[in-house]
């Protein structure tokens, strides 16, 4: 269920004390995707829409602050070709907890945890050919092997999660143009495991099997090459973050922030080309009035979700990751 299973004790450690009064906050954010939406950057064919939820709570005591945030990742993905629907649901559970200095900065530490639901696909294209259950197949394949029962009529199955956690410094600045600044260093490591019995074929018949002048053996190879490797890999990313606000009438503020993150992969299997850092753009207005805050806002990323969301990059995904995206959002925060 979504929010669920908070880390609980963080919040027993904090709601032991006093809690500093509007320091404490909790927020609600939504955001938003869909590709006829002509006045988002373009994107790629297959994504439909996107919804994300995330609640986040604030909390500190004294010189002590932390937070606390779970996530849903919801991407409607359509395809073309078979496998059409590739679509991800995934979620995301973290925190910050760390130590504000005298002059207010923050220097802290973050970890998060993202997993996705399994993908089951019960049919694939590999060039001329199509496996699997569906009406479109042109071969059905099936398997007596006790490992594939799981799969029930799917030909494929993946799983996937990450794991994050590093360290960052937040300063905070007291003038018209810069509200704050931000550098993070963050160590990601995924998990990707998939089954099917397509691994298993090894008939010269079927093997040899041309159509259009490609070998069903040769498609093979050429598709499950695309899989998510097995092996766990990592990424180091560094993340560089401006804050801007700007009051424009009573109770209202233009606000603009801008991310920067550089990516470094190791033990990945490359399939072409894996970007190698990502900016985003956010802009929005925000009211606020008393304790509460409403934010709308807008996000522009030059390399898809690369660096945002990890879960989202594999080698069957890489190709859209040289591609712009965007997004819509609304974000409400009460402060107690």
């Amino acid at each position: 269920m979504f929010y669920s299973k908070t880390p609980i004790y963080i919040l027993i450690f904090f709601t032991t004390f006093s809690l500093e009064a509007n320091n404490n906050y909790i927020s609600f954010s939504h955001k938003f995707m869909d590709n006829d939406w002509s006045f988002l950057p373009e994107v790629p064919a297959s994504f439909n829409e996107s919804n994300s939820k995330e609640i986040d709570l604030g909390l500190s005591f004294k010189n002590i602050k932390t937070t606390l945030y779970t996530n849903e990742l919801d991407l409607i993905l359509q395809r073309s070709s078979e496998p059409k629907n590739v679509s991800l649901y995934a979620n995301k559970k973290g925190f910050d907890l760390g130590y504000v200095l005298k002059n207010g900065d923050y220097l802290y530490l973050l970890s998060s945890k993202q997993s996705a639901d399994p993908q089951l696909f019960n049919c694939y294209e590999f060039s001329a050919f199509v496996l699997g259950s569906c009406e479109a197949a042109n071969l059905q394949v099936s398997s007596t092997n006790p490992l594939y029962e799981s799969l029930g009529d799917n030909i494929i199955s993946i799983n996937a999660s990450t794991k994050s956690y590093g360290m960052g410094y937040q300063k905070y600045f007291n003038n018209f143009w810069i509200e704050s600044t931000l550098i993070e260093l963050t160590n990601t490591s995924y998990s990707y495991d998939w089954l099917s019995p397509l691994e298993d074929i090894q008939s010269p018949f079927l093997l040899n099997l041309k159509v259009d002048g490609v070998t069903l053996g040769d498609a093979l190879n050429s598709a499950l090459e695309r899989m998510p490797q097995r092996k766990e890999w990592q990424s180091l990313q560094l993340k560089l973050g401006i804050k801007q606000k700007f009051v424009l009438i009573d109770n209202f503020n233009f606000i603009a922030e801008y991310d920067l993150v550089l990516l470094e992969f190791s033990d990945y299997r490359e399939y072409k080309v894996t970007p190698e850092f990502n900016f985003r753009l956010r802009a929005g207005i925000e009211f606020y009035l008393g304790s509460m805050n409403l934010l709308l806002y807008g996000d522009a990323y030059v390399n898809n979700l690369i660096g945002f969301e990890p879960i989202t990059f594999n080698q069957r995904t890489e190709h859209y990751f040289d591609k712009s995206y965007g997004e819509l959002g609304l974000k409400f925060l009460f402060k107690f």
